[in-house]
């Protein structure tokens, strides 16, 4: 029975240790699409994806037309995750352009902190709840940016023909490693 209340306590006391989390929904039409199996089906015309931070600043992300960091196994770190923080892309502040950065050389941060910065990348006005932010991006056309932003350009969703491939994470405090990874496949009807 000793075991059993240790066992337990170290279970619950790792739970609520690691409080930091976030989820990711994609909404279209003012609907919550599912994402089943790391993948959704949405139609080609302007989408959101809302981001639910739980006592963490923000969450890092990377969007690509490959599948190369999407099939890093999850348990297998990033390549060059130490790197990650200098790979940010530059995004404008309240999300104006409504677009998404598609690149497999750069990673997206959408982070909300008043308290350290006066601006963030979601649409205007987060809902702000004890311990919990959420924040929506508005996707409207995706910029594709390649070769260190050589080559760019801009397409409409409604001319989407390829997947989107998406993957979500936060870092641990050294910024080292990759840690809690969402991967979801964006497919189009």
């Amino acid at each position: 029975m000793k075991a059993f209340l240790v066992l337990l306590c170290v279970f619950f006391g790792s739970r609520f240790s690691f409080a930091q989390d976030y989820r990711i929904h994609f909404l279209q039409d003012g609907k919550e699409i599912p994402v089943l199996n790391e993948k959704i089906l949405l139609a080609k015309k302007p989408f959101q994806i809302q981001v639910e931070l739980l006592k963490v600043d923000g969450v890092y992300g990377e969007c690509s037309f490959s599948d190369s960091l999407f099939q890093i196994p999850l348990y297998q770190s990033l390549p060059e995750s130490d790197l990650i923080q200098w790979k940010i892309a530059v995004e404008p502040e309240y999300n104006a352009d409504k677009d998404i950065i598609v690149s497999k050389e750069s990673y997206f941060y959408w982070f909300y902190n008043p308290k350290a910065d006066t601006w963030h990348r979601f649409d205007p006005d987060p809902i702000v709840e004890k311990g919990r932010v959420i924040g929506t991006k508005t996707i409207e056309r995706i910029f594709v940016s390649e070769n260190l932003n050589r080559d760019k350009k801009s397409i409409l969703i409604s001319e989407m023909k390829e997947p989107l491939y998406f993957i979500f994470f936060l870092m641990d405090k050294k910024n080292e490693q990759d840690l809690q990874r969402t991967r979801i496949e964006v497919n189009w009807k």
